[in-house]
Order: structure tokens, then C-alpha cells, then sequence
């Protein structure tokens, strides 16, 4: 799990709440800034359990599929990198039977963040996406988000 993406969530949000604590608000308008401060710790709480939930194992196939949560994905490019992390989105190549599971979660993004993985494997990983060519063996990552 990445901690640094839990960090700057937490402190996104943090200015955002202390924005709306520190603005002067007329009397009148104590609703608008209760609904705000609401919504912005509803989102923080959000977002950090969204992060703490992408989590696992990553295998990379042949070609543009991976492994993810005991399911083929597909990458859709282009891949998009920067030097902390690298945003997937992924198509689920098989869809699970039950019409409820078939709609939910057929298309996802996946953010992979540079610190949730050693050295090497983050530079292996950046490589085989930015060349296009895999190993005969699978390339296995651990992804947060």
C-alpha cells in the first residue's frame, strides 16, 4: 500500500477542511459551512478507504493482460507514467456469471504508485510497459491506489 498517496490524500483534504474552518462565515450561512465541512470529511474518509482497498498482487501476461485479484484485465492504452506512479485502465476480459457481478467492476483504473514496490521491481515494471516486451515469466508488482 502506497503511504505517500495516503498522505497526500489526507493532506488535500486537510487544506480543503481548513480552508472552510479558517473563512470567515456571515452567521446567517452556518448551513453552507456545515455542508461543506461534511462533504469534505465524508470524501477524506472516502478516498483513504478507497486507497487502503486496491491493494494486491499484480502479475503481468503476454502482452497487454494482467493478473489482478484472481482475474484477467486487459490494458487499454496508452499507459500513463510519471516517476511516482503509473495510472492502468483496465478491462475485465471475463465476466463473472450473475448480471449483478457481470455490471459491477467490468472497468477499472488502477493507480500503481512507485513506493509500493522495491527499486528494482518499479524499474523492471516502468520498462516492460514502456517497451511493450514481457519475459516469459510473470513481472508480479503489488499495486495501491
Amino acid at each position: 500500500m502506497s503511504w505517500r498517496s495516503q498522505l497526500f490524500s489526507l493532506a488535500v483534504h486537510g487544506i480543503l477542511i481548513l480552508a472552510i474552518l479558517l473563512t470567515p462565515w456571515p452567521p446567517e450561512d452556518w448551513v453552507i459551512w456545515l455542508v461543506l465541512l461534511v462533504i469534505v470529511v465524508s470524501q477524506a474518509i472516502r478516498s483513504q478507504r478507497r486507497i487502503s482497498a486496491r491493494h494486491g498482487e499484480i502479475s503481468l501476461l503476454a502482452q497487454d493482460r494482467l493478473l489482478w485479484r484472481k482475474q484477467e484485465w486487459k490494458i487499454k492504452q496508452p499507459v500513463w507514467m510519471i516517476d511516482s506512479g503509473i495510472l492502468l485502465s483496465l478491462k475485465r476480459e471475463h465476466t463473472p456469471r450473475g448480471w449483478f457481478k457481470a455490471l459491477r467492476g467490468k472497468k477499472n483504473k488502477l493507480w500503481l504508485a512507485s513506493d509500493s514496490m522495491s527499486e528494482e521491481e518499479w524499474r523492471n515494471l516502468r520498462q516492460v510497459l514502456l517497451t511493450g516486451k514481457r519475459d516469459a515469466t510473470p513481472v508480479k508488482n503489488h499495486p495501491p491506489l
